[in-house]
């Protein structure tokens, strides 16, 4: 079995492998807590204040939940402009050498998806629930950047999972990706972002 080549290779700056595995342990927070609200508030078997059965349970736990997928969107939000300010400012290391640039084109290509949808999904979360007016995040009341309108927040909500799920496909992607270099090819592109990396470039 072949092994990994050992050259030296330009591996990202400890602030951007940071924002890195920060935002994507928050995504892979966020996803389970947005399935298991939405069936909590939409599927869940309930009972009224009148005793009868109903479909979706809005409690204490609910209420939590929708606060912190809330939460966890701007949060991933405000990383994620401060990741692209420092980007921006600081460049990325090169690609490794090794790496077919048609490989590398893709692998840049999916990446900025990722930088898109990681801006677009929060702001799109954030005007559903300004449109909704459901602004409470445990107590908290954000300001509101539109007027009130349910059916408007409906579409956006919408579009926003429909978004939320591209995310989702493309960090899939990324993830085989990253396997694929370090399974099937053998290089050493996956040491670039992994954390305790000393910066070569």
């Amino acid at each position: 079995m072949a092994s990994t080549p050992h050259y030296d290779i330009p591996v990202y700056a400890p602030p951007a492998r940071r924002f890195h595995w920060l935002v994507a342990a928050l995504v892979f927070l966020q996803f389970p807590i947005a399935w298991y609200m939405i069936y909590r508030s939409e599927e869940m078997p309930g009972v009224n204040d009148k005793g009868e059965a109903v479909k979706g349970v809005w409690d204490g736990v609910t209420g939590t939940l929708f606060s912190s997928h809330k939460a966890i969107g701007l949060t991933i939000f405000t990383l994620m402009l401060l990741r692209l300010a420092y980007r921006l400012m600081n460049g990325a290391p090169k690609s490794d050498p090794t790496v077919p640039k048609p490989l590398t084109g893709v692998s840049h290509g999916v990446h900025w998806l990722l930088y898109l949808l990681l801006i677009a999904v929060p702001i799109g979360g954030y005007i559903g629930v300004s449109y909704g007016n459901y602004l409470d995040v445990f107590g908290i009341h954000l300001p509101a950047i539109t007027a009130e309108d349910k059916k408007m927040s409906e579409q956006v909500f919408e579009y926003h999972g429909l978004a939320a799920q591209v995310l989702l496909i493309l960090a899939g992607l990324h993830i085989g990706g990253a396997l694929y270099h370090k399974v099937i090819r053998k290089d050493r592109v996956v040491e670039r972002m992994l954390p305790k990396k000393t910066t070569v470039a």
